[in-house]
């Protein structure tokens, strides 16, 4: 890892310890507020990618990981909204019109909200239902309902399209993981929307993003380890550290190990040749193993917002059902194993 990369590092870790960390179990609880998004757009996080004419940083993609890894050890929830924003939102409206919309939506000025089954593959509800006045669609789990803008599938259920605007939410959910973003059933306004492609553009652009889906796992890893490292270090029982159990002390040094080998292949690799489908299948294994080994060492209080491990379990969890195409990942995988078509029983 070079010192350009570790400067990034340093600096995102020291804006979210300043902006986020005091304010993760508020996040969790009444969502991601205006003002940390006004905050993450000056520092050039929100278009971390995208091209300077719509007010992007065009970033390296290694850098870019370090941004999602460093945002989700403090809070997954902020780490997934900057990957929506750059791996799908700054590659499907970085054309025509919807260029204006992009400059708004990065610079933290307009908000943007996904329709849940847009992003997750053979989800049924995704197309929604027309209004009858032919102006608004109702969208079912809308991820990040409070937005003023959508990207979402049109009454047909086969074109991408940015809409502009929203009625009304229709009915707010408690969903598992992910709560900073929060998901409800939106009606959202389809007058005067903008196409913006087909819905097998996202299933590509996040096909295209395993590294740095794999990074956000990275943060959770990271960030659930650290508290548990921590809390062993200064809870006793019998007289004893925690960490002078055996049982305690191995299992958590195994998975920072293992943490180090994730962090290594997922800033000296790339996505070209399938390489990152590697890392993002050990990241989403390795977060369910360091978030349950997290809970554990905690005892009862892990499973107390206060302590603020539950979450990193949870968010674990639904990345795996939105970001992680489970069952097609792991196919292409064996493919690319057997060099053939394989695991198709």
């Amino acid at each position: 890892m070079n010192d350009d990369l570790k400067l990034m590092k340093e600096t995102v870790r020291d804006f979210s310890a300043k902006n986020i960390e005091n304010i993760a179990l508020k996040i969790e609880r009444e969502g991601i507020h205006k003002d940390l998004l006004k905050k993450l757009a000056e520092q050039g996080f929100l278009g971390a990618t995208a091209p300077q004419e719509y007010g992007g940083s065009e970033l390296d993609g290694a850098s870019y990981r370090a941004i999602l890894e460093e945002l989700s050890s403090f809070s997954p929830s902020v780490g997934v909204l900057v990957f929506l924003y750059n791996s799908i939102a700054s590659k499907l409206l970085n054309k025509g019109k919807a260029g204006d919309y992009l400059k708004e939506i990065l610079s933290g000025e307009s908000t943007l909200g996904f329709g849940y089954g847009e992003i997750l593959e053979g989800y049924g509800n995704s197309s929604g239902n027309e209004g009858s006045d032919g102006k608004g669609i109702l969208k079912k789990d809308v991820i990040f309902p409070t937005a003023n803008k959508f990207i979402a599938l049109d009454g047909s259920g086969q074109n991408l399209i940015l809409a502009k605007g929203k009625i009304e939410k229709a009915k707010d959910k408690k969903s598992l993981g992910i709560r900073g973003l929060g998901i409800s059933d939106v009606i959202i306004d389809t007058s005067g929307t903008e196409n913006l492609g087909l819905r097998s553009d996202i299933v590509k652009a996040i096909e295209d993003s395993s590294l740095e889906i794999a990074a956000i796992y990275l943060g959770i890893i990271k960030g659930s380890l650290n508290k548990a490292i921590e809390y062993a270090k200064v809870r006793t029982t019998f007289d004893h550290y925690l960490k002078d159990y055996s049982p305690v002390a191995f299992s958590l040094s195994n998975l920072r190990a293992e943490e180090e080998l994730l962090r290594s292949y997922i800033y000296e690799t790339d996505n070209e040749n399938g390489k990152g489908l590697n890392a993002l299948i050990f990241a989403e294994s390795l977060s369910k193993k360091a978030t349950k080994q997290a809970l554990q060492t905690h005892g009862g209080y892990g499973y107390l917002e206060d302590f603020g491990v539950e979450k990193f379990y949870r968010d674990a969890m639904t990345i795996s059902t939105i970001l992680f195409r489970g069952r097609t990942d792991r196919k292409r995988l064996s493919e690319e194993v057997f060099g053939t078509e394989a695991g198709n029983l």
